[in-house]
């Protein structure tokens, strides 16, 4: 999951660089599907989920990107991103004008897709090839390849986070994909110039642990985390914030359950959450000032989940609600974050009329990952 904005996995699209936010609208919950269904729901104040019409969209997307103006999911089987028009009262989508947009890439994909406001704003898809593929975009669609795309990346990229580099003069941003295919567990690191081309960063690819599978990734511009699927852990490193550049944070990588698959902020910024895939619970971490990462609680049980989570912060209520994917069991589990001690618990769980796999939360101008 990736966000249009300001920040890298920060939950907003507008900020520092976007000038003012306008009044934020009522929360929806989406998910992609096994079928051709993208799912709704509103969301209340106190978490609850309430189902609205469903729409048509690419069957099994894994990939959604947020902007202020709707949804771009990713169509791995046809190398396209569909965009979708949000309506910010009822949550109902429409399709971009023009839409799906293809990638020119012959090797199918994307695995993933972000949209990063550097300059005019840039989309950006991992390619299962070894490659990344940059567009600008305009409005709410990708117009030409950007300068130099395709860009080489590693063996088969999949999962990427944006940060942005606050000792750079020029506020720079680099981007991060994690290389699944990489025997080291590699991450692989790109500085984004002006004109939206990528280039290495020194060092790149960053090391982890061999044949980790690492997966999916979270930064916050200092730290940056990614899940090692195939190891259990959770890999930190603390971001050079003039270069881009990765470093080892002390005691890297942290335990975490069976097979750890996406990572998500908590409403305080010394929160990690991850679900584990392979043993269907969900994690709550604290994030020390130098990046360590200490459980918060024991882990809680989310049915068969093994999909996407989302989070939206509730700073009306007392706990936050987060949703997790049940393709299995076609269903959405909730669990209740303390927004105080960022603990968790179990909460309920709704059923889906089709399978979900990756889930986002839109509330205009805010993405919620």
């Amino acid at each position: 999951m990736a966000l249009w904005g300001c920040g890298t996995s920060a939950p907003h699209v507008c900020g520092d660089c976007c000038g003012a936010c306008p009044a934020q609208g009522n929360p929806f919950l989406y998910a992609t599907t096994t079928s051709n269904q993208i799912l709704g729901f509103s969301i209340a104040s106190t978490g609850a989920l309430t189902p609205i019409a469903s729409m048509t969209g690419p069957a099994n997307s894994q990939s959604i990107a947020g902007a202020d103006w709707g949804l771009m999911f990713a169509d791995g089987p046809s190398n396209q991103v569909v965009g979708e028009l949000q309506n910010i009262d009822n949550g109902s989508l429409t399709p971009v004008p023009g839409s799906p947009f293809t990638l020119d890439s012959a090797s199918g994909g994307p695995n993933t897709i972000m949209i990063v406001t550097a300059g005019p704003g840039n989309l950006y898809a991992s390619e299962p090839n070894g490659t990344i593929v940059g567009y600008s975009t305009s409005g709410n669609a990708p117009t030409a390849p950007l300068p130099g795309s395709p860009y080489a990346a590693g063996i088969a990229p999949t999962q990427m986070a944006f940060a942005r580099l606050p000792s750079s003069s020029s506020l720079a941003v680099s981007l991060y994909a994690s290389d699944s295919g990489d025997p080291n567990g590699g991450i692989l690191a790109f500085a984004i110039a002006l004109d939206g081309s990528l280039s290495p960063i020194a060092g790149s690819p960053f090391v982890t642990t061999p044949n980790a599978g690492p997966s999916y990734l979270l930064t916050d511009n200092q730290f940056l985390f990614v899940s090692l699927s195939n190891a259990g852990q959770i890999a930190g490193f603390s971001i050079d914030n003039a270069t881009g550049a990765l470093t080892p944070i002390p005691g890297s990588p942290f335990n975490a359950g069976k097979g750890p698959g996406t990572l998500i902020n908590g409403p305080a910024a010394n929160q990690l959450l991850v679900i584990n895939t392979g043993d269907h619970t969900v994690e709550a971490f604290n994030i020390a000032t130098n990046g360590v990462l200490t459980p918060i609680g024991s882990p809680v049980a989310v049915g068969s989940a093994n999909g996407g989570i989302a989070l939206y912060p509730e700073e009306t209520q007392l706990s936050s609600p987060l949703y997790a994917a049940d393709t299995a069991a076609s269903s959405i589990d909730i669990v209740n974050l303390d927004n105080s001690s960022g603990a968790i618990s179990a909460g309920g769980t709704v059923s889906t009329s089709s399978p979900p796999l990756q889930l986002v939360i839109d509330a205009f101008p805010l993405v919620f990952p």
